[in-house]
């Protein structure tokens, strides 16, 4: 089978849709049987997946990439199947296609997730992707539960593929490169990390405000990944609460760096109100490193029983679990032990063959 992908999603610095391309693609190539032909927007991608075809379509603008550069080269290259990554495709596709569906937070009506015109766009494409794409992929039940409410999707043609972390996280790590890690990063003293985005899906608005209330019963620093997102005044609310000594914002750090980020820290918080998976989740996990997480979403899915689930909004009861996990080793051992154990349960071996199956079903359908 002759599969085509949009991977216009490695422009992107960093994030779960890049992730998710990288380990998926690379674990389709590993499974041999079928040609991948890959469309990038930028030509400094080639080399990304020597073993694949791989195209330059040499446009920035995403509209223009993926509604007139990327519809003229799969009329050309005649592709068996099209497979788009993020949630949406345009019209005018001249074969069967596969859509993922990360998540469906462009409907959610409070969280000012996206940017008006972005959510207007994606609400509008997403619907047609569901009406119009042979098959789906969702990367969650939760984010399928949300497929099925949101669009006119028919149950069985969205399947449930779910993603996994990056064989980086597994590898090996020397404290050494650790420590020199840190004296990079300025992280002299014991930190819990936060990795993800700065935005208000992502909720660190209550996470700031359990580092506040735990006061001196959490005497470590929080480290903040992630760019800043375009309606969070994150400086402002780190002052208000006197945490400005306390926070250290890293920005994007470089992905051959996050392990050596993980393995560093105390434990990780994600305190995010919605995610269509929560890959740092399995990140920390595969690392070693304790989980405290959100029962919110697709959370307790991913987590399963190797975190420590906190109601998202509740800042005092976050408060409480950030300094249990500080200070109690066995319930940090604990949630090691069933992190390792929860994680090894996503692969993308396994990720791979579900999306293959819908791209064999895709290409198969008659249109």
């Amino acid at each position: 089978m002759r599969i085509a992908v949009n991977a216009r999603t490695l422009d992107y610095p960093s994030g779960g849709p890049k992730e998710y391309l990288l380990g998926l693609v690379r674990a389709i190539l590993d499974a041999g049987g079928h040609e991948c032909l890959l469309y990038y927007p930028d030509e400094r991608h080639v080399g990304t997946f020597p073993e694949a075809t791989e195209r330059v379509l040499p446009t920035r603008n995403r509209l223009a990439f993926d509604w007139l550069a990327l519809p003229r080269a799969l009329k050309k290259d005649k592709p068996d199947v099209v497979f788009f990554p993020s949630s949406n495709m345009p019209a005018g596709i001249p074969c069967p296609a596969v859509v993922a569906m990360l998540d469906l937070g462009y409907f959610h009506p409070t969280l000012r997730m996206y940017k008006r015109g972005d959510t207007l766009y994606m609400r509008r494409f997403i619907r047609y992707a569901a009406r119009r794409a042979e098959r789906l992929v969702a990367i969650s039940e939760h984010t399928r539960a949300d497929v099925l409410r949101l669009t006119r999707a028919r149950p069985e043609q969205v399947a449930v593929t779910p993603l996994a972390c990056d064989p980086l996280y597994k590898a090996p790590v020397a404290p050494a490169d650790v420590a020199a890690f840190r004296e990079r990063q300025g992280l002299t003293k014991p930190y819990i990390l936060y990795a993800g985005n700065i935005s208000p899906r992502k909720n660190l608005g209550t996470l700031l405000a359990a580092f506040a209330r735990a006061g001196s019963r959490l005497p470590c620093d929080l480290a903040v990944t992630g760019g800043l997102a375009w309606s969070e005044d994150f400086s402002e609310t780190v002052a208000k609460l006197g945490l400005a000594g306390r926070v250290r914002r890293l920005g994007h750090v470089a992905r051959r760096e996050m392990p050596l980020l993980y393995h560093g820290a105390l434990a990780l918080a994600f305190p995010s109100l919605f995610e269509g998976f929560g890959l740092p989740v399995l990140e920390a996990q595969a690392c070693g490193t304790p989980v405290v997480c959100a029962a919110a979403t697709s959370l307790p899915e991913v987590a399963g029983d190797g975190a420590l689930l906190v109601a998202p909004a509740d800042a005092d009861a976050w408060a409480d679990a950030l300094v249990r996990v500080f200070a109690d080793a066995a319930l940090r051992a604990d949630l090691i032990r069933r992190g390792f154990a929860n994680e090894a349960r996503f692969t993308w071996a396994q990720t791979a063959r579900l999306t293959l199956d819908a791209l064999t079903a895709a290409a198969r359908t008659p249109r």
